[in-house]
């Protein structure tokens, strides 16, 4: 039998049987957690799935607290990295930042800009130019930069692990340079000439391991604070951090990092300091993208919203537009940013989807079977493949490389909803002129009549590992519940107490068996792709819910169906109201 599987947001393709995997939770454990806490079974259970089994690795998540946030000096090589800037801060030097062109290197160069300026320095930023300059540190953006500037100290963020050759060009020139970066290294080692802070080149932590860089910037300026405090300098008492969780926030889940540990406690508070006082650039940000002020931000807004429209700059224009936005003092000044980058992100939205559908013509017909995809086009626009990538991870549940001529060269990025792309391109490296990225994104340039080897290579490293979820065979259920346990007293305990959702704490999803859809359901859209549908939990209770482009597969009358449903609250003209998102369905089985 052929299932069909819905992504949130996302089209419907045809697949594979479904594997529906019901997730086991320790009973006692259960118990435990539910009395000692006082919340449900259900909530207790998903904490144990999510390997939260105490008490206080439970009253931790449900509950994270600012003072959860470990000590910065814990981060290798921090006391070297603060103490490069306090002396350059000390003699007020020159400083000048090179930041990557994607959310995170944005809101990492703007928080940094932020903190120094506190310190009456006012440092010059560069966003590399991706169609002239490429990725990350390279020797042209180093160039452009000394051109204009004279710098003393050079921090690189986001950016420069594996820059060797650029960091001993500044160094030739006396010229000291910080690098804060996530990326894994994929030179044979670190740049000797440069001070690094990048938990993935030393033995560190698994919570430091998972910050992307907006995360380390902030373990940067914490721990440069404390010491300037020790110091007596009354500007770092001045300066309270909780203010930029909502940059480091807008960073970490734009890149996709763990919402676990100290991650969950920056992003929780950066989306809760949303609703509140925003400041100008972000406030600008929500306007454009039909964000009301003073209304909770989720993390599906900024995914989908908020960081698309920080990323266009830098794929079709100017990557620094955003770093000036999140800068912006001034409302007006703000308004104009963000409505050039909402202009951006509708021509992006146009040519993504004109590549979009050629590539999904290509995988139809020539690599639906693959256990990876690799596509290349020299005509798409090398900007926005690192978006269709993403789409085509989700759609088809795999690794995904999409590249684009540029430079003489196959540029592109690749996505994956699981495997280690870090890994996989190892395997590959040979064929392969530049990469560099993390486990479920990557950047990567090759030689154009490389890519069919480099294909056949890319595939048998994935086949090689056999990683479940890669083929989109399993949806993972949280637990089964009966109809009249969904009410709003469940939905307020997830929303209260699992949200933020994100990577390795995922929106749970729920079975329910043996329902049939009251027959006042409503298809609607533009071409009546989605339907909305009611069932009875109790004599004359309904609870309604919503289907994504499901409208073409819709269960037979007068037949019992297992569904697979996720349990929110959405919110419409201010009033929220309970709803299921349908995931997927099935006949039940005859009893």
């Amino acid at each position: 039998m052929v299932f069909f599987r819905l992504q949130d947001g996302g089209r419907l393709s045809e697949r594979r049987e479904v594997e529906w995997k019901f997730l086991d939770a320790d009973s006692a454990v259960v118990e435990r957690l539910s009395q000692k806490l006082g919340v449900s079974k259900i909530l207790a259970s998903i904490l144990v799935q999510r390997g939260v089994a105490t008490v206080p690795e439970a009253e931790r998540f449900i509950a994270p607290k600012i003072s959860d946030l470990g000590d910065p000096f814990l981060l290798p090589n921090m006391r070297e990295a603060v103490a490069l800037l306090d002396r350059y801060v000390a003699q007020k030097a020159p400083i000048s930042i090179i930041g990557d062109y994607d959310v995170d290197g944005i809101t990492s160069t703007a928080l940094l800009v932020s903190i120094l300026a506190h310190f009456g320095i006012h440092p010059q930023y560069f966003i590399p130019r991706r169609f002239s300059e490429g990725y990350g540190m390279s020797q042209e953006i180093v160039n452009r930069m000394l051109k204009k500037s004279c710098p003393k100290l050079v921090i690189a963020l986001d950016c420069g692990t594996n820059s060797i050759k650029e960091i001993n060009f500044l160094q030739r020139r006396r010229i000291d340079v910080l690098v804060i970066d996530h990326h894994m290294l994929t030179v044979e080692r670190v740049p000797e000439h440069a001070t690094i802070l990048n938990p993935h080149t030393v033995e560190s932590s698994a919570t430091l391991r998972a910050m992307c860089t907006v995360g380390l910037v902030f373990k940067f300026v914490h721990a440069f604070l404390k010491q300037r405090r020790i110091q007596g300098d009354e500007r770092a008492f001045s300066i309270r951090l909780r203010n930029y969780f909502d940059i480091i926030a807008l960073g970490t889940i734009a890149d996709m990092m763990p919402v676990r540990g100290e991650n969950r406690v920056l992003v929780k508070y950066g989306l809760q300091s949303f609703a509140k006082e925003r400041r100008p650039g972000l406030d600008a940000l929500c306007s454009v993208s039909n964000i009301p002020s003073g209304t909770s931000i989720t993390q599906q807004d900024v995914s989908f919203k908020l960081a698309p429209r920080i990323n266009v700059s830098g794929r079709l224009s100017d990557a620094a537009l955003p770093v000036e936005l999140l800068l912006s003092s001034r409302i007006s000044d703000a308004m104009l940013i963000a409505k050039k980058v909402d202009k951006l992100n509708r021509e992006r939205q146009k040519i993504e989807h004109e590549i979009t559908l050629e590539a999904e013509k290509i995988v139809s017909e020539s690599y639906r079977d693959d256990p990876g995809i690799v596509l290349y086009s020299p005509h798409w626009h090398s900007g926005v493949v690192g978006i269709v990538a993403g789409k085509l991870s989700r759609e088809y549940e795999r690794p995904v490389i999409v590249l684009a001529l540029e430079r003489g060269l196959a540029k592109g990025s690749g996505r994956s909803p699981g495997p280690d792309l870090v890994e996989i391109l190892s395997e590959c490296r040979e064929y392969v002129a530049a990469w560099g990225g993390h486990k479920m994104a990557v950047g990567i340039s090759l030689e154009p009549e490389q890519v069919e080897i480099f294909r056949q290579k890319f595939n048998e490293a994935i086949a090689k590992r056999k990683t479940e979820g890669t083929r989109g065979e399993t949806i993972e259920v949280a637990g089964t519940l009966q109809k009249n346990e969904i009410d709003d007293a469940l939905a307020y305990e997830l929303e209260t107490f699992l949200q933020p959702y994100g990577q390795q704490n995922e929106e749970p999803i729920f079975c329910i068996k043996r329902v049939r859809f009251l027959n006042c359901t409503e298809f609607f859209g533009a071409e009546k792709k989605h339907f909305r549908f009611w069932i009875e939990s109790s004599p004359h209770v309904w609870l309604s819910g919503i289907a994504w482009d499901m409208a073409s597969r819709f269960p037979e009358k007068n037949r019992d169906i297992d569904i697979l449903v996720k349990i929110a609250y959405d919110t419409w003209n201010n009033e929220k109201f309970l709803l299921m998102r349908l995931v997927d369905w099935r006949y039940s089985e005859k009893s």
